[in-house]
């Protein structure tokens, strides 16, 4: 995504990659030993510094919903000036105080101290690699690969990369399909200095509960929830930008539209793209015409965006499957984004006042394969040692499957302008997730905040279930043992379930941990109906299967082009884009 690259070294023939997005706000800054260029939308420019002083060298990108609030405690007349303060009071990790969607660096020439920087989430990437004689870094993956090519420097596949983006369907803490390129973790900043490079954690998530009723679980989501939504588009309003936003038939989305809506900001343009007539059109349709909001539809029928793959990949370089962007930017390439200010989403909604535990318990172990999407090749990850520490299985899913995974989705909009969820709000996120997983387990608490706090957004049907949303008692299950087994108890409600499964393993009917097969027909009653898809347009067919044909020699591994090949030939339509991914990033690579 747009933002910045750097690089800090003694070759002064270093040179960055070149630039053809003439939209693009550009400038620079060199010094003896380094060399800066900011290559950023032109959007939010008041938020993003670019500053250079004989004391610090300050870059910020993206969008500080809270910076007006800094400042203002600060005193400061000007945002550098309040950064600079930042700094000298509460030091290397001053940005903790950041809200928003962010980067950044600051420079403090006087200790010779780099300090580079994602913001809580990691949504504003930035990458890094570690040279001979020096430190590269960028907030695109296009600035990196090219980079160490204009300068003759190696590129190397990264397998590991490779299989997780062929069983999680994206890349993991640090890896990218490039060895030489690490991504920087959510919540953690580079230190360089006369020491070395550092990367250190300055903020973790946790899940660790804290005892309250409902009610106070309910009034403080609506509080904190109200407060982020509230930052997100009065920064719209800063700038006097319209206000535009997602919306389908979830919801996560609905209700960042609500909730805005309640709060005054009622002139939006909700847009939305999925198969025609699916419930993802017709129920965010009916919300959006009957608030009377502007409404912005675009079929996903027979999915010929699918056939855009070289075009999408130079966003991601294959960290993730690049359908997750594919469908979104279908419609925004045809929206002229330049009256408009954040791209306001609901993204991760459901599994932050939720939860990502099937089950309502704390599971602590944490393993390779958990949060996949397709767990044919996993075995070959069965060595992986995790880089970071992960209090359970939650935790893990946070931090892979939605900020490594699903948020990658954001760099569609991040080409235009910035993105942000109120769900991943800092306060927000904390907050839900020291609820007792009693009450987010089966959305309950979720439920309960809409019946009592926005009964009206409750009248429309949710498209998971496609029906409305009904009040949720959960009970804490129960266990036996039974011939030294855990098992349900007799009194608990998935006993007859389990009994079934038991016999029917008992009788060789079913494998353990095997789930009821049922008969499915590939059917366009869904927003992306790929089997469906795949099936009834044999135009899609033939550009899936040629592609992997004609651009499989691009692998350079045997092991992992035969694997690829198998999963292509014997895997499920889901697992085709995967390896279409995985190899049209391969491709862009060693091009």
């Amino acid at each position: 995504m747009p933002g910045f690259l750097g690089y800090i070294g003694n070759n002064p023939s270093f040179t960055f990659c070149s630039e053809e997005r003439k939209q693009l706000v550009q400038s620079s800054i060199q010094g003896k030993n380094y060399q800066i260029e900011r290559r950023t939308i032109n959007k939010f420019l008041q938020d993003k510094v670019f500053a250079d002083s004989p004391d610090f060298i300050l870059i910020t990108e993206g969008v500080i919903l809270n910076k007006l609030e800094l400042m203002k405690e600060y005193g400061a007349t000007s945002f550098v000036d309040c950064l600079v303060s930042m700094y000298k009071k509460l030091g290397d990790t001053f940005f903790n105080r950041f809200r928003g969607s962010f980067s950044g660096l600051l420079y403090d020439k006087q200790l010779d101290k780099w300090l580079i920087y994602t913001d809580h989430i990691g949504d504003k990437q930035v990458f890094y690699s570690q040279l001979t004689d020096g430190l590269l870094f960028g907030t695109e993956m296009r600035f990196m690969v090219e980079t160490l090519k204009a300068n003759h420097l190696p590129i190397t596949l990264n397998k590991t990369g490779a299989y997780l983006v062929l069983t999680h369907g994206f890349t993991i803490e640090d890896h990218t399909l490039v060895t030489e390129v690490k991504r920087l973790a959510p919540g953690h900043y580079l230190r360089y200095d006369i020491s070395g490079l550092q990367e250190i954690q300055y903020h973790r998530f946790s899940n660790r509960p804290k005892q309250m009723t409902v009610e106070e679980a309910v009034e403080g989501i609506d509080s904190l929830f109200r407060q982020a939504v509230k930052r997100q588009f009065e920064k719209d309003r800063e700038y006097g930008y319209q206000h535009i936003t997602t919306l389908s038939g979830g919801l996560d989305s609905r209700m960042t539209v609500w909730v805005a809506h309640q709060l005054g900001y009622t002139e939006q343009l909700n847009t939305t793209f999925s198969q025609s007539n699916y419930l993802d059109f017709t129920i965010a349709q009916q919300i959006a015409t009957d608030l009377k909001h502007e409404f912005l539809f675009k079929a996903l029928d027979h999915g010929n965006f699918i056939k855009n793959l070289d075009n999408i990949t130079p966003l991601t370089y294959g960290n993730t499957n690049f359908f997750g962007l594919a469908h979104g930017k279908s419609l925004y390439d045809l929206i002229n984004f330049e009256p408009f200010g954040i791209m306001h989403t609901g993204m991760i909604g459901d599994a932050i006042v939720g939860t990502f535990f099937k089950t309502p318990e704390y599971k602590t172990e944490v393993k390779i394969g958990q949060g996949a999407y397709s767990l044919q090749l996993i075995e070959r990850l069965s060595d992986y040692r995790f880089k970071y520490s992960y209090e359970n299985e939650e935790i893990f899913c946070l931090y892979t499957r939605a900020f490594t995974g699903a948020n990658e989705g954001m760099v569609g909009y991040q080409e235009r302008t910035e993105a942000v969820s109120p769900f991943c709000d800092l306060d927000f996120l904390e907050f839900c997730y020291s609820i007792p997983l009693l009450l987010r387990y089966n959305h309950k608490v979720y439920f309960d905040w809409i019946f009592r706090k926005y009964p009206g957004a409750a009248e429309y049907a949710w498209e998971k279930k496609k029906a409305k949303i009904q009040p949720v008692q959960n009970k804490e299950f129960k266990y036996m043992q039974l011939f030294g087994r855990r098992v349900p108890a007799f009194n608990d409600n998935r006993f007859p379930t389990w009994l079934k499964g038991s016999i029917l393993r008992r009788l060789g009917l079913r494998k353990k941990g095997e789930k009821p097969k049922t008969l499915t027909i590939p059917s366009k009653d869904n927003m992306n109906p790929v089997d469906y898809w795949y099936n009834e347009n044999a135009e899609l067919r033939e550009f899936i299967k040629s592609y992997w044909t004609e651009n499989k020699h691009h692998v350079p591994d045997y092991l992992l082009m035969k694997d690829m090949e198998d999963l292509f030939n014997n895997g499920v339509v889901y697992d085709k884009l995967q390896i279409l991914s995985a190899l049209s990033a391969i491709k862009l690579i060693y091009q």
